[in-house]
């Protein structure tokens, strides 16, 4: 079962780096006017938030290690406050300020993340515990 989390992980990596690189390209569209760049950025910006949740299970279920479970919550938790950082808009404009280096964050711990995965995916798998029989020589 480990093994399929392991998959999984690596496959959800690869599809929420994908959408973000899908948001960079929404963020265009709204800063150049294209009619309806906005309500995609904000709208699937929100779903990545909710998804980004995974990550803080995920990587257990996968037995991934201590380090990359601590890196999943962080990606989680940065990805779940990045459209808050732009409600400071009006009162703390330097705060906001901070959305698109957070999507570098999150871009960049996507990356590591996938890395990860992949080094677990290759991985030979640990032998099931119990005894193991020995063969004669």
């Amino acid at each position: 079962m480990t093994r399929l989390f392991r998959y999984v992980l690596l496959g959800f990596a690869w599809l929420f780096l994908a959408a973000i690189v899908a948001q960079v390209y929404f963020a265009g569209l709204m800063l150049f006017g294209q009619e309806g760049g906005r309500d995609l950025h904000e709208g699937s910006g929100y779903m990545l938030g909710t998804a980004a949740v995974l990550f803080a299970v995920l990587p257990a279920l996968a037995r991934a290690g201590a380090r990359t479970v601590v890196l999943g919550v962080v990606l989680a938790l940065i990805t779940f406050f990045q459209p808050n950082l732009t409600f400071a808009r009006d009162q703390l404009p330097l705060v906001a300020a901070l959305h698109p280096v957070n999507a570098f964050a999150i871009f960049a711990l996507s990356v590591v993340m996938i890395r990860r995965a992949t080094q677990l995916v290759r991985e030979q798998p640990a032998p099931p515990p119990g005894p193991t029989a020995i063969s004669p020589t």
